[in-house]
């Protein structure tokens, strides 16, 4: 039976491999249980300059000390949206692995180190990302290695080869092993022409050979023991940080296109825009909005049109490149409580991880109280074949108000998803009498607009 946590509160699921460091929830905060040792590294995190520049600059989440009963907790500042690595663009992927680089290299300067690499340990607030768990740091003890560096091979640097220099998406690798990239399936990504592009050769190719070598022999040899000895020390690691991070520097991906990244410049999206702009800015203006799901955002357009009124907006679309150009831009001019994220609603991601709770799945991190399903109804039925009784079932099980835009058999965009299908091979309940019937057994329709062929719905749950 699993310890029942302070405060009345209940312990994470994600965080247990850690058992120096426990993440708990009591009334809505935050909060963090430490062992006798990891106490001490939480005492000489807190009383070295590290820690009061980076709660100053927000790298670091915000923690305060309590004292309850003879007993030291961390209280969190919380996180309005958690996300994950596999639902990162390569921009946020890269931004975190250099995050993570600073954090360590000026730790080292401190005298103290981190345990971990994982881009598990941070999350984006505002568009910048912060490092959440304070619980990876203690203090650096001479002839330690840098303990994370084969994970942040795996986790951060290996991903962001294989999309800037294969074009591999690397979504989907994290997806299906929360431990990363091994060395071997890099490489074989990665042969070639490519061995001598940055980190190739030293990161990846020679990762890989080691790991063979390893498995053909038994090392129980005390590797820590005989680095100190032979001298080894952090600015070792440090140059090692450094080396790291001109190759994050260099690696870029930087695609031309992609059949969506262009999508917001086609006429009829265009000539749409300004009224579908205007329904949805009625309808979230009439009360504020601590969080909204746009699905199917493309670049963000009706996200930025109501982040004024929300604390926090998930972009979500399928295509990376529009992603990864939305949250850039989104960098430079704002809104910056709009979170982009690369996210496939017919194949979303599910819980993963130690008994499915681990890695939440989407629906499991907060629940919306708007979303926009604009122009993406069509897709989930014609083009993924999803039925559209299913689809309205899922929105009701999130009872939210939805802003939903009716996209008919014989406009355009559809036309072209049914092009290469049979009409037996379209759902026969794909009419807008079906739609109608369907959201009145979850929601009111409390206001509708025409939009040209499409027609724009308010729905809000029925009590």
């Amino acid at each position: 039976m699993v310890a029942a946590a302070p405060l009345g509160g209940s312990y994470d699921p994600a965080s247990f491999r850690d058992p120096l460091s426990r993440v708990f929830h009591a009334d809505g905060d935050v909060y963090r249980t430490l062992s006798p040792e990891g106490l001490e590294g939480w005492h000489a995190l807190r009383e070295s300059a590290c820690f009061t520049d980076w709660m100053a600059d927000g790298r670091l989440v915000a923690t305060e000390e309590l004292v309850d009963d003879g007993s030291t907790y961390l209280k969190h500042q919380r996180i309005p949206f958690w996300s994950h690595p596999y639902e990162w663009s390569f921009s946020m992927l890269r931004d975190a692995a250099l995050l993570h680089l600073d954090l360590l290299e000026e730790a080292l300067g401190a005298g103290l180190t981190m345990k971990d690499a994982t881009p598990y340990n941070i999350q984006f607030v505002d568009l910048s990302p912060v490092f959440v768990d304070v619980g990876s740091f203690s203090r650096y003890e001479t002839g330690e290695p840098w303990l994370g560096y084969r994970q942040f091979c795996q986790q951060f640097l290996y991903p962001l080869l294989l999309r800037a220099h294969a074009d591999v998406p690397f979504q989907p690798l994290l997806r299906g092993s929360l431990d990363g990239i091994p060395p071997a399936t890099a490489r074989a990504f990665l042969r070639s022409g490519r061995t001598f592009k940055p980190g190739v050769l030293l990161d990846v190719a020679l990762q890989a050979r080691a790991d063979r070598s390893t498995a053909d022999r038994s090392d129980d040899r005390n590797v820590r023991s005989e680095l100190s000895a032979a001298g080894f020390n952090a600015e070792m690691i440090v140059r090692n940080v450094r080396r790291l991070r001109k190759v994050m520097e260099k690696t870029r991906w930087s695609p031309a296109s992609s059949p969506w990244s262009d999508y917001a410049s086609c006429g009829h999206v265009a000539d749409q825009r300004g009224i579908k702009e205007a329904f949805v800015r009625q309808v979230a203006g009439q009360r504020h909005r601590r969080l909204v799901w746009d699905l199917g955002a493309n670049d963000g357009h009706f996200s930025a049109a109501v982040a004024d009124v929300a604390e926090v907006v998930i972009a979500m679309d399928a295509d990376e490149v529009t992603v990864d150009n939305t949250y850039r831009r989104l960098k430079t001019n704002g809104p910056r409580n709009v979170l982009p994220l690369v996210m496939n609603l017919a194949d979303p991601s599910p819980g993963l991880g130690w008994r499915g709770a681990e890695r939440l799945p989407l629906e499991g991190r907060g629940t919306p109280d708007l979303v926009l399903m604009l122009a993406v109804i069509h897709h989930l039925v014609i083009g993924s074949n999803l039925p559209l009784a299913s689809v309205i079932d899922w929105l009701a099980t999130l009872g939210s108000e939805v802003v939903l835009e009716w996209v008919p058999l014989d406009d355009p965009m559809s036309q072209r998803l049914t092009a290469n299908k049979r009409r037996h091979e379209v759902h026969a309940d794909y009419t807008e009498e079906d739609l109608r019937r369907y959201c009145g057994q979850h929601f009111s329709i409390t206001t509708e607009q025409p939009c040209e062929t499409r027609r724009l719905f308010h729905l809000t749950p029925l009590r």
